[in-house]
C-alpha cells in the first residue's frame, strides 16, 4: 500500500488529514474532484453518535477492500495531557458504516501515523503542525501525487 498526497479539511471546528491509499482509484473516479472530502464528510454526518468526541484533530486512512471504501478515522486527543503523546482512539468504517470486525490497522498505517506523531513533536503548537508541510514518509510509501487528476 502506498498513499497519495494528503488531503486537508475541517470537520466541526476540527482540523482532518485525509491519507488517500492506491486502490481506491479502482472504485473512485480521481476525475471527481471533492469526491474524498464528500465522502468523509458523509461518514462523519451519518456517525454523529460514533464521532461525538472529535479530539483535537484526526488523521483518516482512506483505503478500499475490494469494491468497499474503508475509513481508519484516528482521533488524537489530550496533546498536553500525557508525557507519552496524545490519546489516540480508532473508529473504522466501512463504506458509511462504523466497522467492528476487521483489524485496526495496516503496518503501513502505524508507521505513517508513527512520522505524523514525530512530525508533530518538531511543532510549536497543533496549528503549526497541521498548516505545515506532512512529514516526509520512506520511498515505499508514497507516490508523492495527488489523488485527483485533470
Amino acid at each position: 500500500m502506498a498513499f497519495y498526497n494528503p488531503i486537508k479539511l475541517t470537520i466541526r471546528e476540527i482540523p482532518v488529514i485525509v491519507y488517500p491509499c492506491t486502490g481506491l482509484e479502482t472504485i473512485l473516479d480521481r476525475k471527481e474532484r471533492g469526491i474524498i472530502e464528500k465522502h468523509i464528510l458523509e461518514i462523519y454526518e451519518k456517525n454523529k453518535s460514533i464521532l461525538l468526541d472529535l479530539g483535537q484533530y484526526n488523521i483518516i486512512i482512506l483505503w478500499n477492500d475490494g469494491k468497499d471504501i474503508m475509513a481508519d478515522v484516528w482521533i488524537y486527543d489530550k496533546l498536553e495531557s500525557w508525557g507519552s503523546g496524545p490519546l489516540v482512539n480508532v473508529k473504522i468504517f466501512r463504506n458509511l458504516n462504523n466497522e467492528k470486525k476487521i483489524g485496526v490497522s495496516a503496518g503501513d498505517g502505524l508507521i505513517l501515523l508513527g512520522k505524523e506523531e514525530e512530525y508533530r513533536r518538531t511543532k510549536d503548537s497543533l496549528e503549526e503542525y497541521i498548516n505545515s508541510e506532512r512529514p516526509k514518509l520512506s520511498e515505499d510509501l508514497v507516490i508523492r501525487e495527488d489523488f485527483y487528476i485533470g
